[in-house]
């Protein structure tokens, strides 16, 4: 079996280029870093392009049996008009040069990257995949990113968005963020601390989408998170047992507005996902409680 990946040197692409390179698969990745961990692997293949721009890098697109979109500028930055614009053309252009150079091939299967910012703040919604769209920018953005791929459908390419929630694990992500300040004893909730988080432990995404890859009857939109949703405090406190240090701080939402301007208003953000398709297709879990992945992960 053939995968492009894009966005394949973050943190997501690069455990997800292992585990299928371990399976035997041929792997190809794009991404603007000419550095991956993986070269001189047996079955490893490396394009250097910014995939926002058509290009020669779309011909090798055709000769793939599964494209998995991972492209897009990080979030986690002050949001300006330019930095803005950048998250949103990084999502839209790659997704549409990647529709346009599938429909000239034989790529069966289709993984395009949304998230949970689709619902919007939700407050104590419980949010299937048949839940309606959300207001605010991240929003907006999911739904224009989830349309453009969408438009593979067209040309008899199965295809799944993957609404990711906060993916967790060692090599980076959100939590590589956060481990610092709470091993420094300065770890402590957001604002109220009472909004949920949907989380997914990385071992488990990784599983997901080779369940996805395989079954026919996965297409559409699939929330991306373990079964059980925690909220902001009690992931707080989680965190400080298993770093074994204390978490009596709390950072005001208006300090976090101050300091990350409209970003702030996502990351305080209520989304109470729940992993209906995903149980629904059959998925093991190994990682659904909190308190396991992130033994697993700072034990």
């Amino acid at each position: 079996m053939k995968a492009l990946i894009t966005g394949g040197t973050g943190f997501v692409g690069s455990c997800l280029t292992g585990r299928l390179l371990d399976l035997g698969w041929d792997v190809t990745i794009t991404g603007r870093s000419s550095k991956s961990s993986y070269a001189g692997r047996k079955g490893f293949s490396q394009i250097v392009c910014d995939t926002t721009i058509k290009g020669d890098w779309q011909t090798r697109v055709a000769d793939m049996d599964v494209v998995i979109n991972l492209a897009g500028k990080n979030i986690f930055t002050r949001w300006n008009a330019g930095n803005k614009l950048e998250i949103k053309e990084s999502r839209f252009l790659t997704t549409i040069n990647l529709v346009e150079a599938m429909s000239k091939g034989n790529v069966r299967v289709f993984l395009s990257t949304s998230a949970s910012g689709f619902y919007g703040d939700r407050k104590d919604d419980i949010l299937t995949e048949k839940s309606s769209k959300g207001d605010g920018f991240l929003s907006d953005v999911c739904m224009v990113w989830e349309n453009q791929a969408l438009k593979a459908e067209a040309n008899g390419i199965r295809t799944v968005l993957m609404r990711f929630g906060m993916i967790l694990g060692k090599e980076g992500g959100a939590l590589k963020m956060m481990v610092t300040p709470f091993k420094l004893g300065l770890g402590g909730k957001l604002g109220a601390g009472d909004h949920w988080m949907s989380w997914m432990h990385i071992d488990d995404l990784v599983s997901a989408i080779l369940l996805l890859i395989k079954h026919e009857g996965a297409r559409g939109p699939i929330n991306f998170c373990s079964p059980y949703a925690i909220r902001n405090n009690d992931f707080t406190r989680a965190m400080a047992h298993a770093l074994g240090r204390p978490a009596f701080f709390t950072i005001p939402s208006w300090a976090l507005k101050g300091v990350m301007g409209e970003l702030a208003d996502a990351l305080l953000s209520s989304q109470r996902m729940v992993a209906g398709e995903l149980n629904s297709l059959g998925h093991h879990f190994s990682y659904p409680e909190i308190d396991m992945a992130l033994t697993h992960l700072l034990g």
